[in-house]
């Protein structure tokens, strides 16, 4: 009961994902591509902030690693990219097809990622199973994105 409530978590997540991008795409006409990553980092970070200051236990910046362990901020790198390719793709192709292509690309790196057992995760192996769930994910958005 308690994966399920918060599977359905991750779908509420989800589905702001697709209404972030449809708000930022708009934005990005506005301000262009990197205008609107700049603006919609900005607000994060004031975001961030507010809420830090109300409860300081969710941040420990004293424990962020050094640059010997670099590697460690190219999430941030990663998160200009994840914000700017959506902004850009939206229009052109329509936001099913820009997330559903999204998801197919989370689902492969993170299949690969288990596999390895990378960062220290738990090490989950590709089976046959999860190889056809990946290949029925790519025929449903076939399916979703066909006019």
């Amino acid at each position: 009961m308690k994966s399920i409530f918060f599977m359905l978590f991750g779908a509420l997540a989800g589905s702001f994902i697709a209404l972030q991008n449809t708000l930022n795409s708009s934005l990005g006409k506005k301000t262009g591509y990197f205008g609107s990553v700049l603006l919609l980092t900005i607000i994060s970070t004031i975001t961030l902030i507010i809420i830090i200051s109300i409860s300081p236990k969710t941040a420990t910046l004293k424990n962020a690693p050094g640059l010997s362990q670099w590697y460690l901020y190219l999430g941030g790198i990663l998160g200009v990219l994840i914000l700017a390719i959506p902004i850009f793709i939206l229009p052109k192709i329509g936001v099913s097809a820009t997330l559903s292509s999204m998801i197919f690309g989370q689902i492969i790196l993170a299949l690969i990622l288990d596999h390895f057992g990378f960062m220290g995760n738990p090490t989950i192996t590709i089976d046959l199973k999860k190889i056809l769930g990946a290949f029925l994910l790519l025929i449903s958005i076939f399916l979703i994105n066909s006019k």
